[in-house]
């Protein structure tokens, strides 16, 4: 049997599961607030008429690029 094993250090695995949210967790205000915080405007993105899951898919990325972020700021200070 063979198994497969990642290493992402000590600090980013506590910092990804901060981002590791299902959808039913996540109000759609909570969403629209995320989105138009990183500068998507809220009206323009209307006109595309995104279901819950597309919008779902951008707020999950938008957290996961500033937890990144963070991690490689914390990280560069140490270094």
């Amino acid at each position: 049997m063979m198994s497969t094993h990642i290493n992402l250090g000590k600090g980013i695995g506590k910092h990804l599961s901060s981002i590791l949210v299902d959808e039913e967790g996540v109000s759609l205000e909570n969403i629209w607030q995320t989105i138009t915080d990183f500068g998507i405007n809220r009206e323009d993105l209307k006109k595309i008429d995104p279901t819950y899951k597309e919008l779902f898919e951008i707020y999950s990325a938008i957290r996961a690029y500033r937890v990144s972020v963070k991690y490689l700021k914390d990280l560069k200070t140490k270094l």
